[in-house]
């Protein structure tokens, strides 16, 4: 397959077993890149950190009521990176990802960080021939132009994705920094989003039914995580921590109600295990890859039902 040219294998297996490909539809594929990083660069290492973690973590899902490890995800290894070249490592991981879909496949990534979903899209929309809509849980809008002079950095990641799938194909969930520039831009583009302080104040399923009703003409959602998104105290291992963050609580209480059939991919970044505390944040990152993976197997079989 195409794909295996630009896959690794690596040592470490998502919660120490590489499934069965004919039993789970879901593919887990690292990508250990961080060369956008701006402010603390080692998210390329999370990739391996939470493979490991992940292997201590129990499997069960109270949520959706089934154990992940009686049906794990085929852990794909890690996708070829060129430190440094962002343009590169964003065409191999788009070649991965169509030749993933291709095969009928439901990929789940590791970052890395956030610039990784930009190529995770582009190979999307070359397989569907079409713009899938994109539920983005991040602190920030990440709008920028550029950053620094690049318009690569995972600062801009947002700004790229809407270049590719629309800006009406795009919102940002648990957003509280950002510039002035950006909240403008995001209204021009057509951007929505939710605050984390919207979360706050409001419950879960006002939430998600607001969020519902945006993506209802989606025929394909994909999630992008950026941990970030998840407050400092539960989270203090990532590149660009923020205060005022939502609960991990939260986060797996919205993805359990959004997850659906047309669920087509998602991924897990910016977490940085050389910032983390006792790996903190790469056991939940792992938690949440394990409910979003089992949310997934659960409502793809009941619609196959």
């Amino acid at each position: 397959m195409l794909s295996e040219l630009y896959l690794i294998r690596r040592p470490y297996a998502f919660l120490g077993i590489s499934g069965d490909p004919g039993r789970s539809p879901v593919s887990v594929v690292g990508v250990p890149f961080d060369s956008t990083n701006s402010f603390r660069s080692g998210s390329r290492f999370a990739p391996s950190r939470i493979r490991l973690v992940s292997q201590s973590l129990e499997t069960y899902s109270f949520r959706c009521g089934v154990d992940l490890e009686l049906q794990p995800p085929y852990d794909e290894g890690d996708i070829a990176v060129s430190h440094g070249d962002a343009v590169t490592t964003l065409k191999n991981v788009a070649v991965v990802t169509s030749d993933l879909l291709g095969k009928g496949r439901i990929p789940v990534f590791i970052g890395g960080d956030h610039i990784i979903t930009y190529g995770v899209i582009d190979g999307v929309t070359q397989h569907l021939g079409h713009a899938p809509c994109i539920i983005v849980f991040d602190a920030h809008l990440d709008l920028r132009p550029e950053y620094l002079g690049y318009r690569w950095s995972h600062a801009c990641t947002t700004r790229r994705l809407v270049e590719i799938v629309g800006g009406n194909n795009v919102l940002v969930i648990g957003a509280r920094a950002a510039s002035k520039n950006e909240i403008e831009d995001a209204r021009k583009l057509g951007i929505k989003y939710l605050t984390s302080f919207d979360l706050m104040h409001k419950s879960i399923r006002e939430v998600t039914n607001k969020v519902k009703d945006i993506t209802s003409y989606c025929t394909e959602v994909y999630f992008s995580i950026d941990m970030d998104v998840i407050d400092p105290a539960y989270a203090p291992g990532v590149a660009t921590p923020e205060p005022e963050g939502i609960t991990p609580t939260q986060l797996l209480d919205i993805l359990w109600r959004l997850t659906d059939e047309r669920t087509i991919g998602a991924d897990v970044v910016e977490v940085n295990p050389l910032v983390d505390t006792s790996d903190i944040t790469s056991f939940l990152a792992a938690k949440v890859l394990i409910e979003l993976i089992s949310f997934i197997q659960v409502k793809k079989s009941i619609t196959q039902t």
